[in-house]
C-alpha cells in the first residue's frame, strides 16, 4: 500500500512538471499542436501497457462504443484546454480552477447518474465555487480566456469521469489507456492544421519533454495501482497544487496574492472533502463484480491529468 501511494505521488509530480513544460512553451505554438506532439510518442509507446490477451485492435473495438467515444472525446479535449489555461494564467491559479472538477463530477452525478448527494457534499460543492469566485474575482480583475479554458477543461474532465463510471468494468485497461492517447493525438492532429507552425529547435526539446512526462507519469500511476487500490490513490493528485505553487514561484516568478491563496485553499479542501466522502460511501457499498481482463476506469490516471 505504501509503495503504491509513493508511486502515485511521484506520478502526479511528473504530471505537474509536464504542465510546467507546457507553460514554458508559451504562445509560440498552437495549443492543438502542443497536444499533438505531446501525445504522439505516448500513443506510439502505448503497446507497453498491453497484458497477455490484449491486441492492438482493442484500441477501436469497444463493448460500449457510444460511451467510450464520448469519454475519449471529452478527455482528448481536456488537454488543449489545459494548455490554453497554463500558458495564459499563473500556474497555481490554472491548477486550482481545473481542480473544480470533483465538484462538477458531483453535480453531474446528480443529473446523469441519479445519485443522491447529501448535504455535506453539497456544501463542499458550494464552497468550491466560492473558492473559484475568490480566485477569479470577476469585476475586480480582468477575466482572461485562460480562465474560461480552465473551467471548460474541468467540465470536460468531469464528463470523462462520469462516462467512465457509466462504462464501469466493461473495457480492458489497455483500451481505456490507449484510446485516450489515440483520440487525443488524432483530434489534436486535425485541429492543429490551421494554426500549424514548424517548431524551433528549443521547442522540439520542450515537446519531447512534455511527451516523456505524459508517458512516464501514466506508467508510474499504473504501476502504483498494482500496489494499492486505484480509488485510494486519487487524493495524491492534489499534491499537484503544491508543485504548482513551488514551480510558479521558482521558475515563473508567480506569487499568488493572499486572496488567490485563500481561494486555492478552499477549492482544494472542498475537492479533498468530496473525495473522502466518496471513499466513505464506497466502503458502505458492496463491490461490483468485474469480468476477467477488465479494469475500472479509476485504474487510469484522472482526466484532469490529461491521461
Amino acid at each position: 500500500m505504501v509503495k503504491g501511494i509513493v508511486l502515485a505521488f511521484l506520478a502526479f509530480a511528473v504530471f505537474a512538471w509536464g504542465d510546467a513544460v507546457v507553460k514554458e512553451i508559451g504562445h509560440g505554438l498552437d495549443p492543438f499542436e502542443v497536444t499533438f506532439f505531446g501525445y504522439l510518442i505516448p500513443f506510439l509507446l502505448s503497446p507497453v501497457f498491453m497484458k497477455p490477451g490484449d491486441r492492438l485492435v482493442d484500441l477501436v473495438r469497444w463493448k460500449r462504443p457510444w460511451l467510450m467515444g464520448l469519454r475519449v472525446f471529452l478527455i482528448a479535449i481536456t488537454t488543449p484546454l489545459s494548455v490554453m489555461a497554463f500558458r495564459s494564467l499563473p500556474f497555481a491559479e490554472a491548477f486550482a480552477l481545473l481542480f473544480l472538477m470533483p465538484s462538477l463530477v458531483t453535480i453531474l452525478s446528480i443529473f446523469i447518474l441519479k445519485e443522491h448527494v447529501r448535504w455535506r457534499r453539497g456544501l463542499a460543492v458550494c464552497a468550491a465555487f466560492i473558492g473559484v469566485l475568490i480566485i477569479v474575482r470577476p469585476g475586480f480583475k480582468e477575466l482572461l480566456p485562460g480562465h474560461m479554458a480552465a473551467l471548460a477543461g474541468a467540465l470536460c474532465a468531469a464528463g470523462g469521469v462520469i462516462t467512465g463510471r457509466m462504462i464501469g468494468h466493461t473495457e480492458k485497461r489497455f483500451t481505456l489507456i490507449g484510446t485516450v492517447f489515440l483520440a487525443t493525438t488524432a483530434i489534436a492532429g486535425i485541429l492543429m492544421i490551421p494554426g500549424f507552425a514548424w517548431p524551433a529547435s528549443h521547442q522540439w526539446v520542450l515537446l519531447l519533454a512534455f511527451a516523456a512526462t505524459a508517458f512516464v507519469a501514466q506508467a508510474l500511476f499504473i504501476i502504483a495501482t498494482q500496489y494499492a487500490p486505484a480509488d485510494r490513490l486519487g487524493a495524491a493528485q492534489y499534491s499537484q497544487i503544491l508543485w504548482a505553487l513551488a514551480i510558479g514561484a521558482l521558475f515563473f516568478d508567480e506569487w499568488p496574492d493572499a486572496m488567490a491563496l485563500v481561494g486555492i485553499f478552499i477549492v482544494v479542501a472542498a475537492g479533498l472533502f468530496i473525495f473522502a466522502r466518496e471513499q466513505t460511501l464506497k466502503r458502505d457499498q458492496p463491490p461490483d463484480p468485474a469480468p476477467a481482463g477488465s479494469a475500472p476506469t479509476e485504474s487510469v490516471a484522472s482526466p484532469l491529468s490529461r491521461s
